[in-house]
């Protein structure tokens, strides 16, 4: 006699779903890297934290020294400057987590080796599907949490401490670090929750894929021009900068608040995890026929391999969103540079600034490429992983590099310095096949896993750091390394304790941009290096990601 099973209730399934859901998000990460290299990774924020907090007196102002030390003291960020824009990283870091209204049915059709993910689980179990994103937006919301924002904080802990052993000073208080934690978990819940009921919505399709990015982009505009103030729109941001008990003790509210909008956001979801089939007219043919005119040879199987890639991005329906994840930050340093023009910025930003940063970006890009489908297949094939990256590469290089150069374009027309323009797309260019080479050579087809290894992300963050923050920093003077010269002599002679002589603006060089096109020279034969020893790194591994 068959007996029929009820579907569990909310009580019974929440808990272990929860549970579980955070269990395979440390699997999936442990699949790639050694526990204890994971565990490294937040010992490793931490770190950076501290040295972040050591000299965070350089960026208020409170370690500089002269005749002009008050000028250039109110030329430097100012707390509530900081503050904002600590916030405003975490949201914006959150948007593009919270999209997982998507995952859905991509999960179900995309299986790996016969592998699934229990977000996909209401479509094969009597699971209610509302309780299963509930309790996949609390995951990622913990997990992030634990991971990232408690070890910043720690790392904030070790620097205050640092004051009596380093004999040291910081201008940040011991009781600001719960206050911190507390309303920048807040943001993070904030966005990750909008970003999700956005994305519930667009899933939805019709009218809801142009409304929703519509209105995103009007509200965003709204609160870059003050008319709804940012502290208003994040609320995290407000308790923080309000600091007081009352505020404080309004944030379990705002938390549930969070809450209760994915749980909404979950409701809206379509239960529909049945597979579609889109037909599409040939499209390898027509692809592999116009790389010719690039100058890859017929019988290149570099060129039938990147022909392959484009078709993957075309067909998967995604390139929308891969090109979104690559333009949407640079439309923040587009607007960035329009109101550094219109604004008194503390930092003397210029196009060469913003040049380093677009070429970053293609990180997020090369991601996406590698999270399209499963290469398992491949195996069977003559074709190795190198070639299969390389490839991987030109594509990037073939959807992305006009984007990069239109926004240079943009800014240069914005901040009206063409004479710069040049030099700006040889920065950009020369970062992005830098960056992407690197990206190939560290973490192969498994990116998105490798930025949990704290052995590859160590060696990814001090390999792009470095030339970001010379490029950065050369850029303020178009080159001249004055100021360069003044922290190293401080440093030299005061250690940890140094403080920044300031100068007079008279004792600045000509414009030179040796430094900075010298950089580059070394990042683009960085590059071809990396791009060699993918052979050595990963000629014997299997396609896997």
């Amino acid at each position: 006699m068959s007996v029929k099973r009820n579907e569990p209730n909310f009580g019974s399934s929440f808990p272990i779903t929860f549970k579980m859901m955070f269990k395979e998000e440390w699997r999936q990460n442990v699949d790639f890297a050694k526990s204890r290299r994971i565990l490294m990774f937040p010992a490793l924020l931490a770190v950076v934290s501290m040295a972040l907090t050591i000299g965070l007196r350089f960026l208020t102002g409170d370690g500089v020294i002269g005749g002009n030390a008050e000028e250039i003291s109110r030329e430097t960020f100012t707390f509530e400057q900081l503050r904002t824009g600590i916030h405003l990283m975490v949201f914006l870091f959150s948007m593009g987590m919270g999209t997982f209204a998507f995952l859905g049915r991509s999960i179900v059709s995309q299986r790996s080796g016969g592998k699934n993910f229990l977000l996909a689980s209401p479509a094969m179990q009597p699971i209610d599907l509302q309780t299963t994103y509930l309790a996949y937006y609390l995951k990622e919301v913990s997990f992030y949490i634990v991971l990232i924002l408690t070890p910043v904080t720690i790392g904030m802990a070790l620097g205050i401490a640092s004051q009596s052993l380093f004999e040291i000073t910081t201008p940040l208080l011991w009781k600001s670090l719960l206050p911190f934690l507390i309303c920048i978990s807040l943001t993070l819940a904030q966005g990750i929750a909008i970003s999700f009921f956005g994305s519930t919505l667009m899933s939805r399709g019709g009218q809801w894929n142009i409304l929703v990015p519509v209105l995103g982009a009007v509200i965003g505009a709204l609160i870059y021009l003050r008319f709804i103030p940012m502290e208003n729109a994040i609320v995290g941001l407000w308790a923080h900068s309000d600091g007081s008990i009352n505020a404080l003790m309004l944030t379990p509210f705002a938390f549930l608040s969070c809450t209760i909008l994915a749980w909404i956001s979950a409701g809206l979801l379509p239960e529909d995890f049945e597979v579609r089939i889109t037909g599409r007219d040939d499209l390898f043919i027509p692809v592999y026929e116009k790389l010719g005119k690039i100058g890859l040879k017929s019988d290149s199987r570099m060129r039938i391999l990147i022909a392959k890639e484009i078709v993957d991005v075309l067909r998967s329906g995604t390139l929308l969103k891969m090109l979104g994840s690559f333009a949407v930050p640079l439309l923040f340093l587009l607007l960035l540079a329009w109101g550094a023009d219109f604004a008194s910025f503390p930092i003397p930003f210029n196009l060469l600034s913003y040049a380093p940063f677009i070429g970053f970006f293609g990180f997020n890009f090369y991601s996406w490429l590698n999270a399209i489908d499963a290469p398992d297949h491949l195996n069977t094939m003559p074709v190795s992983v190198p070639e299969l990256l390389k490839a991987k590469i030109w594509t990037y290089f073939l959807l992305t590099s006009w984007i990069g150069v239109i926004f240079i374009l943009l800014m240069a027309w914005m901040l009206d310095q063409w004479d710069d323009a040049i030099s700006a797309m040889v920065v950009m260019l020369a970062n992005s096949i830098y960056i992407v080479s690197l990206s190939a050579w560290l973490m192969g087809l498994r990116p998105n896993k490798a930025i949990f290894d704290s052995g590859i992300m160590a060696r990814f963050w001090i390999a792009t750091s470095l030339p970001l923050i010379g490029l950065f920093v050369l850029s303020f003077t178009k080159g001249d390394t004055t100021l360069l010269e003044n922290w190293s002599m401080q440093v030299s002679s005061g250690g940890l304790n140094a403080e920044a002589q300031a100068i007079e603006l008279e004792q600045m060089q000509s414009t030179s941009l040796t430094g900075i096109l010298g950089i580059c020279a070394i990042l683009v034969s960085l590059s071809f290096l990396y791009l060699r020893l993918l052979k050595r790194k990963w000629g014997s591994s299997p396609f896997e990601n």
